[in-house]
C-alpha cells in the first residue's frame, strides 16, 4: 500500500469498506445454511445474526460518508486467490491495499465479536 499522502484512519476505512460487505457476505451465507438446517431453536441464531447485520450496516454507512468527506473512492477491489486488493484514490492520489485471507476471516471474527459484546480472547473457553 502507497503511504504518500495517505494517513491510517483513511487506510482504516478504505479497509472497513472492504471487510464490512465481505461481513455481509458470509452472514448472508451462514443464515442460508442455519434456514435449511434443523435447529431446535432457529430464532435464536436469526436473532444474533440480525444484530451482526445490523452494527454491520450502520458501520457501513459511516464508513462511507466518512469516506466523501475525506475524498476517498475505491474504483477496483478483486478477489484473488490469495485475498483482497483494492485500488482507491485519495485527495487526487492512487493507492493499493491488499489483504491475505487470513487477515481478512481475522478481522471480521473480531469485529462480529465485537458486534455482539463478546471478549474474543474468551474464545474455545469453556464457561
Amino acid at each position: 500500500m502507497s503511504s504518500i499522502g495517505l494517513k491510517p484512519d483513511e487506510s482504516k476505512l478504505v479497509k472497513d469498506f472492504i471487510l464490512l460487505p465481505l461481513l455481509l457476505d458470509g452472514l448472508e451465507n451462514d443464515r442460508r445454511i442455519l434456514c435449511a438446517a434443523a435447529l431446535k431453536m432457529p430464532a435464536i441464531s436469526n436473532a444474533l445474526i440480525d444484530r451482526l447485520q445490523k452494527a454491520a450496516l450502520a458501520d457501513l454507512a459511516q464508513v462511507r460518508k466518512n469516506m466523501r468527506q475525506n475524498g476517498l473512492k475505491v474504483y477496483e477491489d478483486r478477489r484473488t486467490r490469495l485475498g483482497v486488493e483494492v485500488d482507491f484514490l485519495c485527495r487526487g492520489y492512487h493507492h493499493k491495499l491488499s489483504m491475505l485471507w487470513g487477515l481478512v476471516e481475522a478481522e471480521i471474527e473480531q469485529r462480529s465479536y465485537t458486534y455482539l459484546g463478546l471478549d474474543i480472547a474468551d474464545k474455545g473457553r469453556e464457561f
